[in-house]
């Protein structure tokens, strides 16, 4: 299964028809298809990164909170792990999904609705469901998002109300997307990562050990022993067992971050599981961040077609694309847009994208009036 194109209504703050598109629309360079770009099918490629970059309140955030809940619907089949992102939405929203699965294009749209009579707040229910598929041949790839050939799939199964048809045609629980917000709380859960390797039935933690090493040079290695403790082995010879909130004082922010997320890293690339970072720059130094997206870039190391996905406010990374269509710029105004950097600034991909940002020709940098209004404030 591989998304294409996520189009939403209702979301948050977002603009009507909020669109994330994973497919490139710029020219296709023999480069581009050995670096940039992955074949899930003939003549259809995919984005191995995207970027969404912006200033600070620009709904970063929000597009990504979007793309957690798509994955977790194509994972779980229902609003599950990202249940928290609907505490604060009381309309319905409305999604629009194009994705590819075992030869077929597929558009699933859904009203997704709190159920009010519920305790729980966050339940949600899938109302107003509809599928529609059309079998894929090359002559098709200009076409992905011409809807008037596809043909409606008649669903004949009752299921329950919080559970999506894309079980009858997905069927298997796969983690096909992880989420990782910004916050750090997030990353001291150490069982949670110890047992996102285990998913790959990996009885040799060897690469735990490896990962380890990049982050601290004095950690030989971290054994789980059970969910709340843990074996400590130092290069020194000496070890101790401790418990999770201890293992959080024993090791370094930056060691339970890179910990943390490069557990996901690694299920991402060894399953195909897309991947989406909230302010990648805020967990890593700037090599790290860089060698972490070339790593997708990389065909010997993503031999399954995962995709990196990522918000960050730092606009020299984006110097690594060598194409823009991968690369999304975050405002808000009256409501959260999402602008393509190809579609709607006609930027060539070969010049230096981060002089642009610098130069405020996307208009996302600091209102200058603020800053200066704040050093006034400061003279006083």
């Amino acid at each position: 299964m591989k998304l294409l194109r996520v189009v939403a209504n209702n979301f948050k703050l977002c603009a009507e028809n909020f669109t994330i598109s994973f497919v490139p629309t710029g020219n296709k360079t023999t480069a581009d298809k050995e670096f940039e770009l992955q074949e899930i099918a003939e003549d259809l490629y995919v984005f191995n990164t995207i970027g969404i970059i912006g200033k600070n309140a620009s709904g970063k955030t929000t597009a990504v909170e979007l793309l957690s809940i798509v994955y977790d619907i194509f994972t779980n089949f229902r609003i599950n792990s990202s249940k928290s992102v609907f505490k604060f939405i009381e309309k319905p929203v409305t999604i629009d999904l194009t994705f590819y699965h075992e030869g077929t294009i597929y558009r699933y749209i859904t009203d997704l609705v709190k159920n009010e009579n519920s305790l729980d707040s966050t339940l949600v229910f899938f109302k107003n469901e509809k599928l529609y598929k059309r079998e894929y041949k090359k002559a098709h790839a200009r076409e992905l998002f011409n809807y008037d050939k596809y043909e409606e799939v008649k669903i004949d199964i009752s299921l329950p109300e919080d559970t999506s048809i894309l079980y009858l045609i997905l069927r298997d629980i796969f983690l096909r997307g992880v989420y990782r917000p910004s916050d750090d709380y997030m990353y001291r859960d150490y069982a949670q990562a110890f047992n996102t390797y285990k998913l790959l039935n990996h009885n040799n933690l060897n690469i735990i050990n490896k990962l380890l090493k990049m982050f601290d040079e004095h950690l030989e290695d971290i054994k789980m022993i059970n969910e709340n403790k843990y074996k400590v082995i130092y290069t020194n010879g000496t070890s101790k067992e401790v418990s999770n909130s201890s293992l959080y004082e024993i090791l370094s922010s930056g060691t339970t971050k890179g910990f943390g997320l490069f557990i996901f890293v690694v299920y991402s690339l060894k399953t195909g599981s897309d991947l989406i970072i909230d302010e990648i720059e805020n967990h890593f130094h700037k090599t790290l961040v860089e060698n972490l997206v070339n790593l997708y870039k990389d065909k010997s190391v993503n031999k399954n077609n995962a995709t990196l996905i990522f918000t960050t406010h730092y606009c020299e990374i984006l110097d690594l694309f060598n194409r823009s269509d991968n690369i999304y710029i975050c405002k808000y105004d009256k409501a959260i847009t999402l602008e393509n950097m190809h579609l709607n600034y006609k930027f060539r991909s070969e010049l230096s994208k981060s002089n642009k940002f610098y130069n405020n020709e996307f208009n996302t940098n600091v209102s200058y009036d603020a800053l200066m209004d704040f050093k006034k404030e400061l003279m006083k």
